[in-house]
């Protein structure tokens, strides 16, 4: 609030240089925010409000020249509902990376799939069909205009969605999670009966479940993932395969160690392939090439792109003892800066970079999560050549976007005219209390933030009022 008052005088001050003395019959207009369903209010403003300020009408008379035509929504359902359907209604999907067309389907919800119909001569059409396996989250999606707006995560895509109102795009929230946690649950009897890993907390929780549920009887291994195995002896398995359970040990047949999970196997399930230890390479930054067994081997294929690894809470230390982990950590700071941008703007821009990102388009959303995938790259020193070439697309797009700049910062120590973006490390500087940005030689640790010294002069007068 104290920022927004702080913004109030300013933009106060301004306005009133610019404007013309006002006679005593003159009204400015007060301008109003966008409606619910992207309706501009402002258009809707009296005849005394629009006389009153010539360039206002001016501007009003270009936009309505040049605006596209306002879609209209009509959200009845006219076709009977699915045998299975939790929920059926009329939502619309976007159709461009500028969310500017919107497609209506009639989406049917089931506990299976999530599904998308046109229709036809009042006949539905299959246009989309997404199953509940392949979704990670629903989410809002209010940068695109508000509540009413909600976005699907799948596998393969991000499906964005408009409902009639906020509380049916809340609706479809909550009915589309609770199927997916019915999904999983469901498949809590199929995996192990072993406790959970105690690391949980190293993962990405929900993305954690949800492949432990895909991986089936093997989800049992992902636990592996987060520590480092200590082989407990053939004893501790009673001379048997950890696969296939035939005798292994002396005089019975060969055993080998696998080196991912500590357990062994017989030489029919262990072929000796070797590869990074992801648990070695978090916790002791061991590199080595290390033999697995088969199934290991091909867990770790399953699960190579999925961001399981959560550095900081695994070890948080490893940055500092590492250069290539040291420079991946901070090309990732940077890729999520960017991502505030690129994530809201409406060029397209996010969908090309996610193009060249594959399935790793959470590098724009966390510097903390690691796959295997990303280990495996950092050790043979590709991930950070990787990670430098998009952040140059990102950062280029950025400098240059007219949306992305009007987001910059101008430094308050100096005020000069540069626009200053919180992921040039190399010329800017944050405050970690306010987060406004300024430039690195301006800002010392004799100059004291002058955000903060405001907003701390804004509680003061709030106090000394209240008394």
């Amino acid at each position: 609030r104290d920022e927004a008052e702080d913004w109030v005088d300013r933009i106060f001050e301004a306005v009133n240089k610019c404007r013309p003395t006002l006679h005593n019959d003159e009204h400015w207009e007060v301008l109003q925010g966008s409606g619910e369903n992207g309706v501009d209010e402002r258009s809707i403003s009296s005849a005394s409000s629009a006389l009153s300020s010539p360039e206002r009408r001016l501007s009003s008379t270009d936009s309505s020249e040049t605006a596209p035509p306002v879609q209209e929504f009509d959200w009845t359902r006219t076709t009977d509902l699915e045998t299975d359907a939790l929920k059926e209604a009329v939502l619309y999907l976007s159709t461009d990376s500028e969310a500017r067309t919107w497609t209506p389907l009639v989406v049917s919800l089931s506990l299976e799939a999530v599904k998308g119909f046109r229709v036809q001569e009042e006949r539905k059409v299959l246009w989309l069909n997404n199953p509940i396996a392949e979704i990670r989250d629903v989410v809002p999606d209010v940068s695109l205009g508000g509540p009413a707006f909600f976005k699907v995560l799948t596998m393969r895509e991000t499906l964005r969605f408009r409902a009639e109102n906020p509380d049916e795009a809340q609706s479809w929230r909550v009915l589309i999670r609770g199927a997916l946690d019915s999904y999983l649950e469901s498949g809590e009897d199929v995996i192990s009966e072993e406790p959970p890993p105690v690391l949980g907390t190293g993962v990405n929780g929900n993305l954690h479940r949800l492949v432990q549920h895909r991986l089936k009887e093997n989800g049992q291994l992902l636990g592996h993932l987060y520590t480092v195995p200590s082989e407990k002896g053939l004893d501790a398995q009673s001379y048997k395969c950890s696969g296939c359970h035939q005798q292994i040990g002396p005089s019975r047949g060969r055993a080998r160690l696998c080196e991912f999970t500590g357990q062994y196997y017989c030489v029919a399930c262990h072929k000796g392939d070797t590869t990074i230890i992801p648990s070695r390479m978090v916790h002791n930054w061991d590199l080595t090439q290390r033999e697995v067994s088969k199934k290991a081997l091909r867990l770790l294929a399953q699960i190579e792109q999925e961001p399981l690894m959560n550095l900081e809470l695994l070890n948080p230390d490893l940055m500092s003892h590492a250069e290539s982990m040291a420079q991946a950590h901070s090309l990732r700071e940077r890729l999520r800066l960017l991502g505030d941008y690129l994530l809201t703007c409406r060029s397209g821009a996010c969908k090309k970079l996610h193009a060249r990102m594959g399935q790793r388009t959470y590098l724009l959303e966390t510097r903390h999560l690691y796959s295997v995938l990303d280990l495996r790259q950092i050790a043979d020193g590709q991930y950070g050549n990787f990670l430098i070439s998009l952040v140059q697309q990102a950062s280029n797009h950025v400098l240059n976007c007219d949306l992305c700049t009007q987001r910059g910062f101008i430094c308050q120590i100096c005020h000069s005219n540069d626009i200053l973006f919180p992921f040039q490390f190399d010329s800017t500087t944050r405050c970690k209390d306010c987060k406004a940005v300024f430039h690195l030689f301006c800002k010392n640790e004799k100059n004291s933030c002058p955000r903060c010294q405001r907003m701390k002069k804004y509680l003061e007068r709030d106090l000394q009022d209240s008394h």
